[in-house]
């Protein structure tokens, strides 16, 4: 009898034991579960895309040899008709008087207030007349050069429109002075046909990627190509011909950007698009315009107009693209907390009690790590906000609340501790 109650008493304590041991492992598990806490958000739509800057840009190329000696900073604003570079060469001078013969024409153009269209000074023209400009040059007998540019003038020729048409008589008047001063110090000035940016970086694409034809451009020719981005400042000399600095109008730019034809599908000519410039490990953010759509047979070219930040990436050729078709706001949880529950898509919430209620919720927009969800419709102030699902009401989730990330591992009703 003492032996029963002995092995009685055993089996009890056994059991009792195994008992405890269940409960603080199932007590251990449910308070691991892992949580997140809902917070406000944002999500965005995003489409990658190569991008072409195609840029409204001159290049200033040597008209001789020699040292150069430069003015301006590159990417620095600057004006029309500003002093840029000097060059400094040892070379024959008929070139520069040819310049001069070209001021000048230009000066009495405008003095005279010429309406009649005008016409470039022939090479047959300028041949004829430039020994005897060089010879006054070089004599220093300036009114008799001025006189033979008259004469020029008066052989047919009413009015001039060149590379100095552009420029008022006073700036006009200074590079004259400065073109005759080099016949004798050997230095040629080099001034800016417009306003813009300035920069000494030159990829040799300048031709490749034209300003005027852009809304031409397709997918074939898109595909980007090789170079070598050469910084002329750096170089203390130039050969004859050779590019020395260029010149960006500054104020619109064209990014072409190639997608895919479904998604350029999601895109429409004359509207406004959000996109995100990378490059060199930066990026910025700014509004293109949708000029045109060149569809190909498998990609497409956007073809985006910008006016702004063009500063930042007046340098570049090839960049990266992110254009975001759609952002979402709202209660931002990660995509492992959904689930399903009675056919409802929705979450778990561990509550102040530590019961996990489920709670149906109303995607917003989602990618591979987070999803927006509604904030719902307010109800009350101690209430919680609620979403209509089939013409039924639901409370949802609220931001602060803790979402279980293991939905698989808890049930609705369940004491997480």
């Amino acid at each position: 009898m003492a032996k029963r109650k002995n092995f009685g008493l055993k089996n009890f304590f056994f059991s009792f034991v195994i008992v405890c041991i269940v409960i603080y492992v199932f007590q251990s598990l449910n308070g691991s579960v892992e949580t997140m806490v809902a917070e406000n958000g944002s999500l965005e739509d995003v489409i990658k895309a190569d991008g072409i800057i195609v840029k409204d840009e001159k290049i200033y190329n040597a008209s001789v040899g020699g040292s150069v000696t430069y003015y301006c900073e590159d990417g620095a604003k600057i004006k029309s008709g500003q002093l840029v570079a000097d060059l400094n060469t040892d070379t024959d001078s008929a070139q520069i008087s040819k310049q001069i013969a070209e001021v000048q024409a230009t000066i009495d153009s405008k003095k005279n207030n010429s309406n009649s269209k005008a016409e470039f000074l022939s090479q047959e023209t300028i041949a004829v007349f430039e020994d005897e400009i060089q010879s006054s040059i070089l004599n220093n007998e300036l009114g008799n050069m001025y006189n033979i540019v008259g004469q020029v003038n008066n052989n047919g020729i009413t009015t001039y429109e060149g590379s100095y048409e552009k420029y008022d008589t006073v700036q006009l008047e200074i590079m004259k002075k400065d073109l005759v001063n080099s016949i004798s110090t050997h230095k040629v000035p080099y001034y800016s046909g417009m306003a813009g940016l300035i920069t000494y970086k030159i990829d040799g694409l300048e031709d490749e990627y034209k300003f005027e034809n852009v809304m031409d451009m397709t997918p074939s020719g898109t595909v980007k190509k090789d170079y070598t981005l050469s910084d002329k400042k750096q170089k203390e000399t130039v050969a004859e011909n050779e590019g020395m600095f260029k010149i960006i109008r500054n104020f619109d730019y064209y990014i072409a950007a190639t997608v895919d034809n479904e998604k350029a599908k999601l895109f429409e000519e004359n509207k406004y698009v959000k996109t995100r410039v990378l490059s060199d490990g930066g990026q910025h953010e700014v509004w293109g315009y949708v000029k045109k759509i060149n569809y190909g047979s498998e990609q497409s070219v956007l073809i985006l107009y910008f006016d702004d930040y063009f500063y930042k990436i007046y340098d570049k050729r090839y960049v990266d693209l992110e254009l975001i078709t759609d952002i979402y706001e709202g209660v931002k949880i990660s995509t492992k907390s959904l689930t399903e529950l009675n056919g409802l898509t929705g979450v778990y919430v561990k509550d102040a009690s530590n019961i996990i209620k489920f709670f149906p919720v109303e995607i917003l927009g989602r990618d591979e790590d987070s999803a927006i969800i509604s904030t719902g419709e307010y109800v009350g102030e101690h209430d919680r906000r609620i979403i209509k699902i089939d013409d039924k009401v639901y409370p949802t989730v609220k931001i602060f609340d803790k979402v279980i990330l293991e939905p698989e591992n808890v049930y609705d009703g369940q004491i997480a501790d």
